[in-house]
């Protein structure tokens, strides 16, 4: 065979390998656009917590299932999204947390009064995210992450029409702000983005009674030891997406956090401090691709251990001043 032949073969293999190539890019970017990030799931997990029973002649148990919806990420064309979170609504939770950027533009504040199907027994609970206090653009999206002062737009949105359509829906929404059920002991704080200082949250904390069971809700994975520290038994947060991209054998790619890319999503143990980070059920509408990543809702079976527990039928709410990030 000819030299001529040879380099003739050799270029036409280089060609097949390139079309496959471009073949399989471009059919990856149709399921992660097309496909995936409409594959929702809803994941269920169980968790165990405990208070500090040293010494006590009393142990109790309590059981509680919390329905975690992060990162919806709501425009205008997000029917088949509310749909699917309805459904999942529609069953028995002690509660429902939704760990921020819920709305996405203000042509999806419409969705705020429908996403639950039926009120939890003990109530539905909101925080706010990046994407609700800033509208976007590609470029902070894309050189302000080599930039980062050009991360986040100079302005931020007021979020007053966000917890108008949540609180329409039976979301209560806490801004740096505790919520506690005196029936159940059960104490939960609402840290708003970008984060609370530690000595903000510790005031926050303090209004928590004895042997009450604390939760708390983020949006932004920050500093997670502090809510160790301020004696917190599960948090949850979101923001990650779960990494929205991760390869097999590699996982997530990035998590635009301060979490390793391991812990781009799922239970985390920090401290004694049970925290669930969502992958979420959506993204920027302008960058929402995902690939071994599919959107997810998760219930999260919580068992929890302390010192005798003491209830009552009067529930109170507690504020604490609002903290800086």
């Amino acid at each position: 065979m000819s030299k001529a032949d040879n380099s003739g073969r050799y270029k036409l293999y280089l060609g097949l390998a390139g079309l496959s190539l471009a073949t399989l890019g471009l059919g990856l970017f149709y399921y992660g656009t097309r496909v995936e990030t409409r594959r929702y799931r809803l994941e269920r997990i169980a968790v165990q917590t405990k208070s500090d029973t040293t010494g006590s002649a009393i142990v109790s148990h309590q059981s509680l299932k919390i329905l975690h919806l992060s990162d919806l990420h709501l425009s205008g064309n997000d029917d088949e999204k509310v749909e699917f979170i309805r459904a999942i609504t529609d069953q028995d939770y002690d509660l429902v947390v939704l760990t921020g950027d819920v709305f996405e533009f203000l042509d999806g504040l419409k969705y705020g009064p429908k996403l639950l199907s039926r009120q939890p027994r003990l109530g539905a609970y909101a925080v706010f995210g990046n994407h609700d206090y800033y509208d976007y653009s590609i470029y902070n999206k894309t050189m302000g992450r080599i930039f980062r002062q050009h991360r986040h737009p100079a302005e931020r949105n007021n979020v007053e029409p966000h917890r108008i359509a949540l609180e329409a829906g039976g979301f209560k929404v806490l801004v740096n702000q505790s919520h506690y059920i005196a029936s159940e002991n059960l104490f939960i704080a609402g840290i708003d983005y970008p984060g609370i200082k530690e000595a903000e949250l510790e005031k926050l904390m303090q209004a928590a009674p004895a042997g009450a069971l604390k939760l708390g809700l983020f949006h932004l994975p920050r500093q997670l030891e502090m809510l160790s520290r301020a004696g917190l038994h599960l948090a949850f947060g979101g923001h990650t997406h779960g990494g929205q991209v991760r390869l097999p054998g590699l996982g997530a790619i990035i998590t635009d956090s301060e979490l390793p890319r391991q812990n781009a999503s799922g239970m985390l143990d920090v401290g004694g401090t049970k925290i669930h980070i969502s992958r979420g059920l959506g993204a920027d509408p302008r960058s929402n691709i995902r690939l071994f990543c599919p959107p997810a809702a998760t219930v999260i079976e919580v068992s929890h251990e302390r010192a005798g527990f003491l209830g009552s039928d009067a529930v109170q709410s507690f504020a604490a001043v609002k903290g800086q990030g």
